[in-house]
């Protein structure tokens, strides 16, 4: 399930981090190394970089891959079977602080090897490849300030429906009665998408200075590592991040209210579905 906060444009290790855990879920048998290829394809079309940039890429993202089932597996088995016991014999707010413990560890494991495979080629990006990421990424910007410029109503719809939509995905259709609750919870939530518009352009203005100087690897390395850890940090202007994930489990437990046995169920199965895809493409990559 996602939250109810509004889209906003993503940042370099973000981007990155996205491709590879796209490829992650998405890619099994023989599909592992066109996906590869794709993901290369797409980081080279975000930073426009030349060959032997994507060549070095491409080898990158392949040991990423390769690297995955011995850093992941493990966790990700032991994460879901946390995940499918609480969805039969219920939520608590100690089962989701310990499940959050456990999704923020895989989630720095994945960060960080992406982070060290990307930091030796961001070393390598000229003046203009520079440019031309920061101009990708200040059309997003743009596009979350259009978002924030709509009536609060539309705002407030579109998250509903985001939500309501992000629920169904996990447990099925809705009766009209649970998404009029859905509906009205997500209406009670505060909207920082202005804060957190405000703090990525912060982030974005800090990152192209430290890239405008050339830095080394470990120094990219170093910058990319901690936007990742303060990532939840979006300044004073909004909640901290505890009172912002206080919240995020309190709607869990207030959508499982809701659910029927069947509900739950269905949850259980698509969990189970998602492990699957995961599992087949760890095998693959570690075969």
């Amino acid at each position: 399930m996602t939250s109810a906060s509004a889209h906003h444009p993503k940042q370099p290790a973000n981007l990155v981090l996205s491709f590879l855990l796209l490829l992650a879920v998405g890619c099994t048998g023989l599909f592992q190394s066109i996906g590869a290829r794709i993901v290369t394809r797409q980081i080279a079309a975000e930073f426009d970089l030349d060959e032997a940039q994507s060549t070095a890429t491409r080898a990158a993202v392949d040991r990423v891959i390769a690297a995955a089932p011995g850093a992941l597996s493990s966790r990700v088995d032991m994460l879901v079977a946390t995940v499918d016991a609480a969805i039969a014999k219920g939520l608590t707010d100690r089962k989701l602080l310990g499940m959050e413990r456990q999704v923020n560890a895989l989630l720095d494991i994945v960060a960080r090897g992406i982070i060290d495979e990307a930091a030796p080629i961001m070393a390598t990006l000229r003046a203009e490849q520079i440019d031309f990421v920061e101009a990708r990424i200040r059309t997003r910007l743009d596009e979350a300030r259009e978002r924030l410029a709509k009536p609060q109503q539309e705002r407030l719809e579109k998250r509903q429906d985001e939500f309501v939509d992000a629920v169904e995905d996990w447990v099925g259709s809705l009766s009209d009665a649970q998404e009029d609750a859905v509906r009205k919870y997500v209406a009670g939530l505060p909207d920082e998408a202005a804060a957190r518009l405000a703090t990525d352009e912060r982030r974005i203005e800090a990152v192209r200075e430290v890239f405008l100087k050339h830095p080394d690897a470990q120094t990219i390395r170093d910058t990319l590592w901690s936007m990742w850890k303060h990532r939840e940090d979006w300044g004073p202007q909004a909640r901290p991040p505890q009172a912002r994930r206080t919240e995020g489990r309190q709607t869990l437990l207030f959508v499982y209210g809701l659910l029927s046995a069947k509900q739950k169920d269905h949850a259980s199965k698509h969990l189970h579905e998602l492990h699957d895809k995961l599992k087949s493409f760890l095998g693959t990559a570690g075969s």
